[in-house]
């Protein structure tokens, strides 16, 4: 190697370091201005306190014999956590004690599977994340067969009866398919999510309806089992919850979300539970987008 050249490569080691160093300030001047945006208490802590019922598989949840939380809410949690540069603990207690722990300041805030409703939005603000409600699926060997809603007319849907899934499907068969002269779908009651599914590898039904979070977990446990058929019905938002008077954490939580919905972490989330059904393009603000 020649003058010149140990001249040229020594440029290039010189300017792929300063891109490093580049990359690296900007990486941290961006975590330390999310960091910034957080109240003050919370700053000093260090950690923020969420809210959750750990009972709510895939949401969160313990494994048996396990006393750590997992889940889709956790490792949202987590997430944001990161890009925020802070810690968090969980407070598992019952789902309804949660407002109330917002309200006593027991918690900074919620995030545990808990429908955005106008009656919350009252006393609270909620960051939209996930799209919950009544999502009809089949099994894998029928899913090239049943593709949309309207390949059920004529077939069984099994249905737990003590479910709001059974009237969405009931009320979607008759104003879709029997007002419109087709066979309407054959609505199988059953008494658990479980039989309904059962009903089907058993070949007594060829389709079913849970929350997308629901057959998510489903498939998790039961390996990739079921497809998703159609749209979303009845949908209905989960979101983080905050007091009013906490909208400097709301702020924070808001933008270290859009980030992790921007770098595809959220969606990766989702996949991995098997509820990328449910996913929202970008987080939402009591219903509506923010700039």
């Amino acid at each position: 190697m020649n003058h010149l050249e140990e001249k040229t490569l020594l440029k290039r080691k010189l300017a792929s370091l300063l891109c490093g160093f580049a990359l690296l300030f900007s990486g941290t001047a961006l975590a330390a201005s999310l960091h910034d945006m957080l109240p003050d208490a919370i700053q000093k802590s260090g950690k923020i306190i969420i809210g959750v019922n750990g009972i709510f598989p895939p949401m969160e949840f313990k494994a048996p014999g396990s006393d750590t939380l997992d889940g889709i809410d956790v490792e949202l949690a987590q997430a944001i956590a990161k890009e925020l540069g802070i810690k968090i603990e969980f407070d598992d207690q019952n789902f309804d004690q949660l407002i109330n722990s917002i309200n006593t300041k027991r918690v900074d805030m919620v995030l545990s599977g808990m429908s955005d409703s106008a009656e919350r939005r009252k006393s609270m603000d909620f960051i939209d994340y996930f799209n919950s409600g009544t999502q009809c699926f089949t099994t894998k060997a029928l899913a090239e067969k049943i593709k949309s809603l309207e390949d059920l007319s004529g077939k069984t849907l099994a249905v737990s009866a003590s479910t709001d899934y059974l009237t969405t499907m009931q009320k979607w068969s008759k104003e879709n398919l029997v007002d419109k002269g087709k066979p309407g779908i054959n609505i199988m009651a059953v008494d658990s999510a479980a039989s309904a599914r059962m009903q089907m590898l058993q070949g007594r039904a060829q389709a079913s309806a849970l929350s997308p979070e629901a057959l998510g977990w489903a498939n998790v446990q039961q390996k990739s089992a079921f497809v998703a058929v159609g749209p979303l019905l009845e949908s209905n938002p989960y979101g983080i919850a905050f007091s009013k008077e906490n909208a400097k954490l709301r702020d924070a939580v808001y933008a270290a979300l859009q980030k992790v919905f921007a770098d595809g972490t959220y969606l990766k989330i989702l996949k991995k539970w098997g509820a990328e059904t449910g996913a929202l393009k970008r987080p939402l603000l009591n219903g509506e987008a923010v700039n």
